[in-house]
């Protein structure tokens, strides 16, 4: 009955004008701009009328409008006017959990949690873009944690774990949109193909947890450039997932350019638990300013890290084949660093395995840090063509650790 509400209420929008030049204005559908109305279903009748036309624009604009999750379709570009903002909604039980997938194994969805702001899944052509602002509220969802400076989630599962999510999207672009305290990861590209992500500005409160920027796992082909990132935990992520997906997906072909990162975790983080092949990226001309490590190749104890991949009470066991964590042709150049630990970090914890680690050059980077890189390698690892060229350090007080390999 509801599904059948929406169509004549789409109907009677297009009518009505709705969708003249391509353009769908989300008031048209029924949205209200004062921050306090439920405007999701409007919302998301506007998204759906543009994707059954074929495509089109679907525009927000004119002040803000609360919602819960949305789902992009294919052919359509959401376009979030300057002045406009899409406002998370505060009840995390309206954010549905995501339903069992074809496309990804959503039981093994990192920290349990199956919420998002916006949840794609198998779409093609799809644009998040304009110059307004989506606000995840991540103040709703956290709590002050007693006598420290920081802030706890008050749940795991009760919060919008990813503010953007997209699962096998295909020719996906998100451009000058300024994401807005996101309650958990800003995004999470998962299995993506061409891809171009240009002039985010990504900002959040350091002491809330979790907050990753721009996360970027087993994708392809995709450019990352122009954007501004200051993230409570790591600003840039390159994974390579195995139990999410059918098996194995390797990241590659990534290429980030011309971008600002802030992180009290790693600026720049490639690998995590259980992950696969990273390789053929290129990433340069970019600031690194009060970070707390630079760039951190990692491949953390299984042991200390719980909830990634999830496991335990009503998860299903993880596979027990685990192929082997790798990088190669990996490229840092060009880079302005500043942080307060070791400003390049490879480390692989004892029960990890790792096929190799090859071809990874350094170059033309300034860095300012009271450490030297740190690199934690294990007898018999196959690492190999590493090269620092014409990197310049400017060791800064308090730091008690020597260049260690």
């Amino acid at each position: 009955m509801k599904q059948l509400i929406g169509l004549l209420l789409v109907a009677a929008a297009v009518a009505q004008g709705a969708g003249k030049d391509g353009v769908f204005s989300v008031t048209e559908f029924g949205a209200v701009p004062d921050g306090t109305t439920d405007n999701t279903a409007a919302i998301q009748r506007a998204i759906d009328a543009a994707a059954a036309a074929g495509g089109g624009t679907v525009r927000v604009a004119g002040g803000a409008f609360m919602t819960y999750t949305l789902h992009p379709r294919s052919n359509t570009r959401l376009e979030i006017e300057a002045g406009a903002s899409l406002e998370g909604g505060p009840d995390p039980l309206l954010y549905p959990e995501f339903e069992p997938s074809p496309h990804w194994r959503v039981e093994y969805s990192l920290r349990r949690n199956k919420r998002a702001m916006f949840y794609a899944v198998a779409q093609t052509n799809i644009a998040i873009c304009g110059r307004g602002t989506i606000n995840g509220h991540a103040e709703l969802f956290h709590e002050r944690t007693e006598g420290t400076h920081w802030w706890r989630r008050k749940h795991d599962q009760l919060i919008t774990g990813r503010n953007i999510f997209l699962v096998g999207c295909k020719n996906v672009r998100l451009d000058d949109v300024t994401i807005l305290n996101p309650s958990g990861w800003s995004m999470w590209l998962l299995d993506c193909e061409a891809v171009q992500v240009r002039g985010l500005k990504i900002e959040m409160d350091l002491r809330y947890p979790n907050g990753d920027g721009i996360h970027i796992g087993s994708c392809r082909d995709v450019t990352v450039s122009d954007c501004i990132v200051r993230s409570g935990d790591d600003a840039l992520i390159l994974r390579a997932y195995q139990h999410q997906l059918h098996g194995p997906v390797a990241c590659e072909r990534v290429v980030v350019a011309n971008c600002v990162l802030q992180s009290n975790s790693s600026a720049i983080r490639i690998g995590w638990t259980h992950d696969y092949m990273i390789r053929d990226c290129r990433i340069s001309n970019l600031v690194i300013r009060d970070s707390n490590t630079g760039i951190c190749i990692d491949m953390p104890d299984m042991k200390h890290v719980p909830n990634d991949p999830p496991r335990g009470e009503g998860v299903p066991p993880l596979p027990e084949t685990v192929h082997p964590f790798g990088v190669e042709n990996v490229h840092f150049s060009d880079i302005s660093m500043a942080c307060r630990k070791a400003p390049i970090r490879v480390r692989f914890a004892e029960d990890t395995k790792v096929s190799h680690i090859r071809n990874l050059t350094f170059s033309n980077m300034t860095i300012r840090s009271p450490e030297y890189p740190s690199f934690t390698l294990r007898p018999g690892d196959d690492v190999s063509d590493i090269l620092l060229s014409n990197v310049r350090f400017e060791i800064q007080p308090g730091g008690n650790s020597p260049f260690t390999i």
